[in-house]
């Protein structure tokens, strides 16, 4: 082996393949094993104006505060919301969408699959709103004949429309459904532009808000909800409480069963742990307060929902927080994971080796001079019986020192290990000039 070539080029052929691969490895964990979670992210709410969008700004005001910007992204398709998951390139990284829209409901055309995204919790319930300003009215049946308001270009709100007409058996041409925009829903019922109102919305929507305020609308109630969700698993049942909305006011005046849909964070499935665990910190900010439409602690839940649950929703059931997320802020506690799991193991396994360089060097050539040591002793005990049994035989013995002495010059050391050359040289003369001293006599 050509230890003096390889030691002059070790930075060549030890040292830089041994960093660049260190290197690699940083890289290859910084971007495939541990990658760092985005900074940015978009939000696919609603029609512009509803609820979903109100909320999305929400959400993205406390995600600013953790260094991560956010961007809302509306449309006035009732699917938009998934879509934007689901297109290619991702248009966005999370939804505010109903558990309806998995649903195959009356007159929807496209049911989007939810096995394609997951769930990261539910955070609302958007009950299915009937405001009517007709007087006495207390049934659904009693829309027969009315103009019924619902909101213009969402598909979803017509078909949870229809769902509640069929369920209080009217036909399509029993009640004439006037198609509005969705910002003008709550006028257009305050001015008897039409009799009622049916919509899908959330307690922060601007048309709910103004509707269960007004003292000439009511809301009216269901009866027999239990076929209703039969027909329907995605709406659930809850009851509305006298007086809950406004006590003064009396609003409602008196307990109300109404069904709602689950409004849920709706991810991508490779959407990174850590940002989903931030988006689970910040439902728990916005929602765990009470309101009339739930109770204190009711949500965000993270179970019993319309789409796959996400392995981290799962897991936050379970466990906590990863202990660095809990003492740093969001970016930082990635990074100091990185550092811990990947950066320190890879750079100290590099430091070894690159230490542990000198020290093969240092056994390889002992372990070569070694073994001709071991040789020349071998050659030496063999010295005293020939020159006194079998003389004939100094001549092998010379011609195996020979051997061994154009080995050795032959051997190609590096500078700090010239000394040992030579001293094992001379061992080598010593032994010769011994067997020729013998061979004299």
């Amino acid at each position: 082996m050509k230890f003096d070539l390889l030691y002059r080029r070790r930075w060549r052929m030890i040292y830089g393949p041994i960093v660049a691969v260190a290197m690699l490895l940083l890289w290859l964990s910084y971007t495939v094993w541990l990658p760092q979670p985005p900074r940015s992210l978009k939000i696919a709410a609603g029609q512009p104006g509803d609820g979903t969008t109100q909320l999305a700004l929400r959400y993205r005001e406390r995600l600013a505060q953790m260094g991560i910007a956010a961007e809302v992204v509306t449309n006035q398709s009732a699917h938009h919301a998934l879509e934007a998951l689901r297109s290619e390139p991702a248009g966005a990284s999370l939804a505010l969408a109903s558990g309806l829209h998995a649903a195959k409901l009356p007159g929807q055309a496209v049911r989007v699959e939810p096995e394609t995204l997951q769930a990261l919790a539910v955070i609302e319930r958007e009950p299915l709103w009937l405001f009517t300003r007709t007087p006495l009215m207390t049934r659904v049946q009693e829309l027969r004949g009315q103009r019924v308001g619902i909101a213009a270009d969402d598909a979803l709100a017509e078909s949870a429309a229809q769902l509640l007409l069929q369920h209080a058996q009217l036909k399509p041409g029993d009640v004439e459904l006037v198609k509005v925009p969705r910002s003008q829903l709550a006028n257009q019922l305050i001015d008897s532009k039409v009799d009622s109102v049916i919509l899908l919305a959330s307690a922060v929507s601007e048309a709910v808000r103004v509707l269960t305020r007004s003292p000439s609308i009511q809301i009216i109630g269901l009866e027999n909800v239990r076929s209703l969700v039969q027909r329907e698993p995605r709406l659930r049942p809850f009851v509305l409480p006298q007086g809950v909305i406004e006590l003064r006011g009396d609003i409602p005046s008196s307990d109300l069963t109404m069904v709602s849909a689950d409004l849920q964070l709706v991810i991508q499935p490779d959407m990174h742990p850590a940002l989903q665990r931030v988006l689970l910190d910040v439902a728990n900010q916005l929602h765990e307060r009470p309101s009339f439409l739930q109770r204190q602690g009711e949500f965000p839940r993270v179970t019993d929902m319309d789409f796959p649950a996400s392995p981290v929703a799962q897991n936050s059931i379970r466990s906590s927080k990863p202990w660095l997320e809990q003492l740093l802020p969001y970016g930082w506690a990635q990074f100091a994971q990185w550092l811990l799991l990947a950066c320190l193991p890879i750079l100290l396994c590099m430091a070894w080796l690159l230490a542990w360089i000198p020290s093969w060097f240092e056994w390889s050539i002992n372990a070569l001079l070694q073994n001709f040591y071991g040789e020349l002793k071998f050659l030496e005990t063999e010295i005293d019986p020939v020159a006194t049994e079998r003389p004939i035989e100094i001549k092998r013995l010379l011609q195996r020192l020979d051997e061994i002495d154009m080995q050795v010059m032959q051997l190609e050391l590096p500078n700090p290990y010239a000394e040992r050359w030579y001293t094992l040289r001379r061992h080598l003369a010593d032994a010769r000039e011994r067997l020729l001293g013998l061979r004299a006599r």
